[in-house]
Order: C-alpha cells, then sequence, then structure tokens
C-alpha cells in the first residue's frame, strides 16, 4: 500500500511538473513574440568634433532583419565652421537586450558615413557606435549614442515604431 501511495505520489509531482514548466515556456513564447520588432523612423540630433566640427539634424529609418539585428540609413545635414554640413550613413546595428529585460536597451553598430562639408569636400569614413534606446512612452522610443565615424560622435535620438 505505502509503494502504490509513493507511486501515486511521484506521478502526481511529475505530471504537475511538467504542465508548470510547458505553462512557463507557452508564456514566455507569448512574451517574446508580443516584444517584436518593428521597423523605426528615426530623427537624430548629432554633434561631430572634428575638422570641421558639425551640428546636424537627420532622419533616417531602421528595418529588422532578426530580433538582434537591424539595418537602417539616414541623412543629416547643419553646420560647420566653415559652412554648410551634410552626411549619409548606412548602418548595422546589433540589440545586446533584444527581449527588452532592463528599461534601457544597450546596443552596438557599425557602418559607412559620407560627410559633405563646404571647404574639403567629401569625405567616407567607417562609422561605429555604442548607444542605449529608453524606455518607450507610447511609440517613442528616445536614445544616445557615443561613436567615431568622421569623428567623435555625440548623439540624441528618438525613435517611432509601430509596435
Amino acid at each position: 500500500m505505502r509503494i502504490v501511495f509513493l507511486a501515486a505520489v511521484l506521478v502526481l509531482c511529475t505530471v504537475t511538473n511538467d504542465a508548470a514548466a510547458q505553462a512557463q515556456a507557452t508564456q514566455t513564447t507569448q512574451q517574446t513574440q508580443q516584444i517584436g520588432r518593428a521597423s523605426a523612423f528615426v530623427a537624430r540630433l548629432d554633434f561631430i568634433g572634428d575638422n570641421p566640427a558639425a551640428l546636424h539634424a537627420g532622419l533616417g529609418v531602421t528595418v529588422p532583419l532578426t530580433r538582434e539585428f537591424s539595418v537602417g540609413g539616414l541623412a543629416g545635414a547643419g553646420l560647420s565652421s566653415t559652412a554648410f554640413s551634410g552626411r549619409g550613413d548606412l548602418f548595422g546595428h546589433f540589440s545586446l537586450d533584444p527581449y527588452h529585460r532592463n528599461s534601457w536597451e544597450p546596443y552596438v553598430g557599425g557602418g559607412a558615413t559620407v560627410r559633405i562639408d563646404t571647404g574639403p569636400g567629401a569625405r567616407t569614413y567607417l562609422l561605429g557606435f555604442l548607444g542605449a534606446n529608453g524606455p518607450r512612452t507610447g511609440s517613442v522610443i528616445p536614445g544616445v549614442e557615443l561613436g567615431l565615424g568622421g569623428g567623435v560622435r555625440i548623439g540624441v535620438t528618438l525613435r517611432w515604431t509601430t509596435k
């Protein structure tokens, strides 16, 4: 009788544990699907400290290829110490927190930039950056970025997403 009772308890614990594990897996899958990644429109303001130093406002778009990796491009224009200044960036961006477990989502990225200034003309540079997207407010996600590409870059960003 004791053996039958112990066997029944063991079976009940196993079934309960399996059901709890399956429920947890289902909940995690649903949360992951809700997070998703969506294309985003980006507005940004950057200080680029090179010769010549410049302040650029830019508009662009990012498109997710996977949950962790997005590609994008932007065009920016503004003033430099010599007069007009503009740039175009193409980049890839890798999220270090794709499931948004923290309120700030750090990322790293790189690509290429073409900078055009009155005087020096057009120049092409490699681009590398570190950044973090802040907590979402509705469909807007603020962010900060530090990088290199035609000089040291310090920027603030606003991303608009559909999710």
